[in-house]
């Protein structure tokens, strides 16, 4: 009697277990345990998503060809059910950063802002014309504002950054090769190229420290040849040249690893697309987790994560696989945001493809409470 009593014990619980939310199986995605997966804003709301990024008011802000949208959860079931077109636009943006009421935009050629966001939520003005980046799949791509006030902005290897954009005295570097990374002072007129040598680095971000990561793109016509240079994460260094040489898609000039005046690579990858960069800077998920790195794979639709340990003036990782496709529904990941709660938010499209945005929370052992999450 009391192993059948165990055996419906252990049924009711595994029918119990079973009618929970799956952690992404239903929608073709893997997660790591105790992490739930769910999907906030489907392709009704924004198709073709190539940027993400939040606001002031914790709107999901999201671009594509010829939109920029703000999508709003209005009735708290955890889903978008507003979306407001926040601005028309020719190309999209691959870049976006709010910052008070102002929208940082890279997109339609140039680094540009949107001044102010009224109160209807629409914005009120006319891009502001910054800094001149060309939109391509390696143009000008991701914005950040830095800990020390400046802004930061990367561009792939046909942005055509060049000595142009080193109008300030202080850059360090005066003629760029290939990808840079760009500084620009508070009041946006003075610009630096800070660092360089980059092929395609979509996107990059400040751990607590303020060291920047990014995560480069590989050529993979040439995989199967002894020069190939795959997929790899960076501890990006000022100054420093990072590798690559020339522009295009379809050519290959990498300085070897083993020159002296060559960044070494934080960790190889492989093959892949590289998108979305974010430091994890949150109390939400496990202690693991804080600190290290989050960062996406268009091509095999995958979130990796790269724990970090300090090691010298930079550090050491073992990346692993966070999120990964498993079904045939697609899963080609673009940008990555922590919310003020400390959940991620994952953005799909790119090339025409299906758009929608992903939540992605911390449900395990050891959850902190709401109140102490962010302290």
């Amino acid at each position: 009697m009391r192993k059948s009593t165990k055996f419906f014990g252990g049924l009711a619980v595994f029918l119990l277990l079973g009618e929970r939310p799956a952690v992404g199986e239903e929608l073709g995605l893997r997660v790591a345990p105790g992490f739930r997966i769910a999907q906030f804003a489907g392709e009704d709301l924004a198709n073709d998503i190539y940027a993400l990024t939040l606001d002031v008011r914790g709107r999901v802000i999201v671009s594509s060809q010829g939109y920029i949208k703000a999508l709003e959860d209005t009735d708290g079931d955890g889903k978008a059910d507003r979306a407001t077109l926040l601005a028309e636009t020719k190309t999209g943006g691959m870049g976006l950063c709010c910052d008070g009421d102002d929208l940082y935009f890279c997109g339609d050629g140039w680094f540009s802002v949107y001044r102010g966001i009224g109160k209807g939520g629409r914005l009120v003005t006319s891009p502001e014309r910054i800094v001149p980046l060309v939109f391509t799949e390696h143009g000008g791509h991701a914005m950040r504002k830095g800990p020390d006030g400046f802004w930061y902005v990367i561009g792939g290897n046909d942005s055509k950054i060049d000595a142009r954009h080193a109008t300030s005295p202080r850059s360090s570097i005066r003629h760029p090769e290939a990808g840079a990374l760009l500084r620009l002072a508070p009041d946006l007129r003075a610009c630096e190229v800070i660092a360089h040598g980059f092929r395609n680095p979509y996107d990059f971000d400040f751990n607590a420290a303020g060291d920047l990561f990014t995560y480069d793109s590989d050529v993979e016509r040439d995989y199967f040849l002894p020069w190939y240079s795959p997929t790899r994460l960076y501890h990006i260094a000022s100054g420093g040249h990072h590798g690559w040489r020339v522009t295009g898609y379809m050519r290959s000039w990498a300085r070897p690893g083993y020159s002296p005046d060559t960044v070494d690579v934080l960790a190889p990858i492989g093959r892949g697309s590289p998108t979305g960069v974010a430091c994890y800077r949150h109390r939400q998920f496990p202690e693991r987790y804080r600190g290290g790195v989050f960062f996406l794979d268009w091509t095999f639709g995958r979130v990796y994560f790269a724990p970090l340990e300090p090691e010298g003036a930079t550090y050491r990782t073992r990346p692993e696989v966070f999120l990964e496709a498993t079904g045939s529904l697609g899963f080609d990941p673009t940008d990555i945001a922590v919310a003020p709660d400390g959940s991620l938010f994952v953005s799909m499209g790119g090339r025409k493809t299906r758009g929608a945005v992903y939540r992605i929370s911390y449900e395990g052992e050891g959850r902190p409470s709401a109140d102490r999450a962010g302290s």
